[in-house]
């Protein structure tokens, strides 16, 4: 097997076919991407979302103008969307496709 920067390394795993791992192809990555796109898109949307309705109902009521609620609320969506992104990258990790699935393993 012909090694590339994209090929695994070998791991300390008894099995050597299952040390030897799979090749990351173009198809196997975009698997990949597309799990952590729209889990990102979709729990980070959410999670900004609400919490920007919250904050930014408070400091309407507050009596805070319109500037200062947009720019405090974004910043409070990449705050929000910080944990979430690595939840989403947790939660790949744990997740089997058809012929594939990501295993750390360590050096």
């Amino acid at each position: 097997m012909a090694t590339s920067p994209y090929t695994p390394p070998a791991s300390r795993v008894a099995d050597p076919a299952v040390a030897a791992g799979l090749e990351v192809t173009w198809g196997r990555a975009a698997k990949v991407w597309w799990s952590m796109v729209w889990r990102a898109v979709l729990f980070g949307g959410l999670g900004g979302a609400a919490a920007g309705f919250v904050l930014g109902a408070a400091m309407g009521a507050a009596g805070a103008s319109v500037q200062t609620i947009s720019s405090v609320t974004s910043v409070i969506g990449l705050v929000v969307g910080i944990p979430i992104g690595i939840w989403v990258v947790r939660n790949v990790l744990g997740k089997s496709w058809s012929d594939f699935r990501i295993v750390l393993v360590p050096r």
